[in-house]
């Protein structure tokens, strides 16, 4: 009888479903414009941070083309893992230009704080410039 009762338990458990909370990804189609959603998320992060955080790399530039590229959200921990690339550029949208990746962390609780994560700059041609703002917000 224990046996039965054993072997019920321990099926029981196996095909019980538990709920284990996960990252959720989701990456952004860059062979699109943007969606209305991708806008309004780039104009709430403003342009102050995404300038805070070229300056802090030593990237004392403007920039334009502003598009996320994928969204990771840790439920567990209520976190946000936003990776965007901009171009920098110098002087009146003229090269030379550098393609500008990021990751910023942002607490699901508090938009206004944010950490960096990852941070890459290279400069790029004026062709690879153009490609990546083909489908940049207006």
């Amino acid at each position: 009888m224990k046996i039965v009762q054993c072997s019920l338990l321990l099926l029981l458990l196996i095909l019980t479903p538990y709920s284990v909370a996960q990252a959720e990804t989701q990456i952004i189609n860059q062979t699109t414009h943007p969606s209305l959603v991708e806008r309004a998320f780039l104009r709430s992060l403003g342009t102050s941070v995404i300038l805070d955080v070229m300056s802090s790399h030593g990237d004392k530039q403007q920039y334009y083309g502003p598009r996320i590229e994928k969204v990771i959200r840790d439920d567990t921990n209520d976190m946000y893992d936003i990776s965007l690339r901009v171009i920098g550029f110098e002087g009146p949208h003229n090269p030379p230009y550098t393609l500008i990746k990021m990751t910023i962390r942002i607490p699901g609780n508090d938009f206004s704080s944010y950490t960096v994560l990852d941070y890459t700059h290279n400069v790029i041609s004026s062709n690879e410039a153009k490609k990546l703002l083909k489908f940049a917000p207006d």
